[in-house]
């Protein structure tokens, strides 16, 4: 499918009176893609991807398991610049502008370290969409003076394998913990 520049003016209008930072960027197969952060005005369409992902899949990306998923997504809408940061991806399916992907970062107050999760729609796996996003999270957190960015994933997750060993991340087996790959990059100063 082709796209002009209507699209880009759409995204305009999806940015207009954002106080945060914003990307708009191609991916590999010419597909426009808006990244943003995280609004407070985009709790529903991030809950509804957050209950998009499919049954235990919020446990494969986030390494809990959710009776209820909205307490959980409460405390992934907190962010504030230093500590927790979350960018979403926003594409069309058509005429309608969907919530593709999310990356968000987390640290205690204090930690020179933060650690990451992100998560893309199965239909926009393998596009590009999670390397944009991450590679956006990793730029701010350097912004924000983290010296390492990780990540503790299930060992069957061989797409955020792939993705971390391809963005040069570390990786190393954690059977202490069950059967998780740990995942790290030192940021630069």
């Amino acid at each position: 499918m082709s796209y002009d520049a209507s699209i880009t003016t759409r995204f305009k209008d999806e940015t207009d009176g954002l106080a945060g930072e914003y990307w708009v960027e191609s991916l590999g197969d010419g597909t426009p893609l808006l990244i943003r952060e995280l609004a407070e005005s985009d709790r529903d369409r991030d809950l509804a991807f957050f209950n998009e992902l499919g049954k235990g899949k919020p446990h494969f990306h986030f390494l809990a398991s959710f009776s209820n998923l909205v307490e959980p997504h409460d405390q992934l809408m907190d962010i504030n610049l230093h500590n927790r940061m979350a960018y979403i991806a926003l594409a069309y399916e058509g005429t309608q502008l969907i919530e593709i992907g999310t990356a968000r970062y987390g640290a205690y107050e204090g930690d020179a370290h933060c650690e990451f999760a992100v998560a893309v729609r199965d239909r926009w796996q393998r596009r590009g969409v999670a390397t944009a996003l991450l590679q956006h999270l990793m730029d701010t957190a350097t912004r924000q003076g983290f010296s390492k960015i990780s990540s503790m994933d299930s060992s069957g997750n061989e797409a955020m394998h792939g993705l971390a060993v391809g963005m040069g991340f570390t990786s190393r087996a954690d059977e202490e913990h069950g059967s998780q790959i740990f995942h790290e990059y030192v940021l630069a100063p």
